[in-house]
């Protein structure tokens, strides 16, 4: 056994000691270690506790960092106790944190019940993708059933099943149509997909949304889907064309360029930009310095016009994808 082995296992935290003493506290901070073993081992010392260690633990779920709670969760999930349900609905249903409501998502599933089941058809609708899969996964291994052809539609949008989508009849296709708002454009790129294989004219003004979708991406599936919900090609074009425009702004690299020379090229991404933005910063006080004349601001300037022009040429030919 080498030193670093010795002094680990000599400062290593005993939680049989602080079980044995009841020590809520101590077993809690152990929660937050890096080490999974010993968050396991505290997380199963507070289950064997009982009721003491859960009323400081619901008291807990709801305060302190993200680490903090994340293992107070952790905790809670092993316990699984039913009294914890409440606060864990609580906490999948309102944090603002998607690390915390997924990790609620998982305990509600490790504890059951018919009150865990109903937040996680709740989770279901959380507009992060990892939420809604932590509840899928939880509801699928709680053996929950879909009442309806929509909630079968959003447990396969969380579980992104999406070749399973258009293979059962009756698809709400307007429930689909809500997951165009999704923070996440692959989420949203695979909705537009599905919605072009479904084929129902009910979706058609979601083309005009998503052809002004900000990522490219999203707009390229727009365009090869909707074709086949019945809208006209020809209105493909003037529905992009309302889109946000998220390239490089003309007139700030412009601007940059005429009054700044070489930070309208690195705005551009030229690595040179700032380069050359430097030499002639520095070749304008150096010429000044040496012939003390203002001579070589207005020869700077006229250079600075010239790459704005130059600017104005090469950004009229890049498309704004």
């Amino acid at each position: 056994m080498n030193l670093a082995e010795l002094i680990r296992q000599t400062t290593a935290p005993d939680v049989c000691f602080l079980e044995s003493r009841g020590n809520v506290r101590g077993l809690v901070a152990l929660l937050t270690t890096k080490d999974y073993k010993t968050r396991n081992a505290a997380a199963d010392a507070l289950g064997r506790l009982g009721n003491p260690a859960l009323t400081t633990l619901h008291i807990r779920a709801g305060l302190g960092s993200a680490p903090e709670r994340i293992g107070i969760l952790e905790a809670l999930a092993r316990i699984r106790n039913p009294a914890s349900v409440p606060y864990l609905s609580k906490v999948l249903t309102g944090d603002p944190a998607s690390e915390i409501r997924w990790i609620a998502a998982i305990a509600l599933g490790e504890i059951g019940g018919e009150e865990a089941i109903q937040a996680l058809r709740a989770g279901l609708r959380d507009r992060d993708k990892y939420v809604r899969f932590g509840s899928a996964k939880a509801l699928y291994g709680l053996g929950w059933i879909p009442h309806d052809p929509e909630e079968e539609v959003r447990l396969m949008v969380a579980r992104q099943a999406w070749s399973a989508i258009p293979g059962f009849g009756a698809v709400p296709a307007l429930v689909l149509t809500e997951y165009l708002d999704d923070p996440d454009p692959g989420i949203r790129r695979a909705v537009v997909s599905v919605l072009g294989m479904l084929g129902d004219p009910v979706t058609e003004k979601s083309c005009d949304k998503a052809m002004r979708d900000p990522d490219p991406s999203v707009r390229w599936a727009a365009s090869l889907a909707f074709p086949h919900c019945q809208v006209p090609r020809m209105y493909l074009p003037g529905a992009m064309s309302r889109r946000p425009r998220t390239g490089k702004s003309l007139y700030v690299a412009v601007f940059l360029n005429f009054f700044f020379l070489g930070l309208g090229y690195n705005y551009l991404g030229k690595w040179w930009g700032f380069l050359l933005f430097q030499v002639n910063l520095n070749t304008i006080m150096l010429l000044s310095l040496i012939y003390k004349t203002f001579l070589p601001y207005p020869i700077s300037l006229g250079v600075s016009t010239v790459a704005a022009f130059h600017t104005w040429h090469i950004m009229r030919g890049m498309p704004d994808i």
